[in-house]
């Protein structure tokens, strides 16, 4: 197998009744107002800010992509999210377990400085590492499909 592609959505069930539960919460001062035929603009700013942030993280899609060219990653459809790797740029590449929580503080897209991540579940992860040390890590479904890109493809790239 020498590509690999992957499509990832945010889609715990858990998550999904948070941001409901939000945007419930948030229009029920609404409702009042409705109620005596009064609605202020200031009372819309909130509920239409956590309907468009629910709207956002259930589009967002985490996309992967490992080809003979390098790793390409970013949460579409949001542009600025997405980095690139040339085989050329990458030092080591492997697949590994990681803990969400402790080393990026979640899901998302984490980190700080040079350690950085782009996750939707779960906590296998394809880790890069680059030539000038900066570690990039991307979240899988799939990390047996994907151990066997990359062993194909930077195996061939370094021959």
């Amino acid at each position: 197998m020498r590509i690999f592609k992957e499509n990832q959505r945010f889609r715990q069930w858990w998550l999904i009744i948070l941001l409901i539960t939000i945007v419930i919460a948030s229009a029920l001062p609404l409702f009042s107002e409705i109620s005596i035929n009064k609605v202020r603009l200031k009372s819309l700013i909130a509920p239409i800010i956590s309907l468009v942030i629910f709207i956002l993280i259930f589009i967002l899609n985490l996309e992967t992509r490992i080809n003979s060219k390098g790793i390409s990653a970013g949460f579409e459809p949001l542009p600025f999210f997405r980095r690139n790797y040339n085989w050329d740029e990458i030092q080591e590449c492997y697949v590994r377990t990681y803990a969400p929580v402790s080393e990026y503080g979640g899901w998302g897209i984490r980190g700080f400085g040079r350690a950085k991540a782009y996750n939707v579940s779960g906590n296998k992860g394809i880790q890069i590492i680059t030539k000038n040390n900066e570690r990039f890590l991307i979240g899988t479904e799939k990390p047996d499909l994907a151990r066997r890109a990359i062993n194909k493809n930077f195996k061939n790239h370094k021959e």
